[in-house]
């Protein structure tokens, strides 16, 4: 498995000094690295990940959502049982979602088992953009958890302001 910290950190449990500026820079976090550290531990518990990139983690109040790419057919099974395993350790509810170009797919699988009814995105004078997600008002109780949270962990894994509508 490839991750945003160099395989000798993870071993060592010290960083070297780019690593280290990654941290200080804030590109990668200490639960980017706690969960890092998980993956490679449980490597060989779940051989399928070895092709698979890990990104990023982002942890609000009761959710950890995780946000990997595998190069490999989607491998939605796997990641519910390595999922399970990660939500007993820590003790929260974990989310992990496969890297995917298209905001639409993001959403889709953060917000399951509540549908995406629409996604609209608005381009904004400076030059950055918004978006609202549509979900129906009788799905927001099948949330993993509360819209406020959402938005932010949106925020902070992608670096976009997306809305939650109902």
């Amino acid at each position: 498995m490839q991750f945003p910290i160099c395989y000798f950190c993870l071993k060592s449990g010290l960083l070297c000094k780019t690593c280290d500026e990654k941290l200080r820079k804030g590109e990668i976090t200490k639960l980017d690295i706690e969960i890092a550290k998980w993956f490679l531990e449980n490597e060989n518990k779940y051989p399928q990940i070895k092709d698979c990139t890990f990104y990023k983690a982002v942890q609000k109040d009761n959710l950890l959502v995780i946000l990997v790419g595998c190069k490999a057919k989607t491998l939605g099974m796997l990641w519910r049982r390595v999922g399970k395993a990660l939500s007993e350790e820590k003790g929260v509810n974990v989310r992990i979602i496969e890297k995917t170009p298209s905001l639409r797919g993001f959403l889709s699988q953060l917000l399951f088992p509540a549908k995406v009814i629409t996604l609209n995105t608005i381009w904004l004078p400076d030059g950055s953009c918004e978006s609202t997600v549509k979900i129906a008002p009788e799905d927001v109780k099948k949330l993993p958890a509360d819209i406020k949270v959402l938005e932010e962990i949106i925020r902070e894994l992608l670096g976009e302001t997306v809305y939650i509508a109902t």
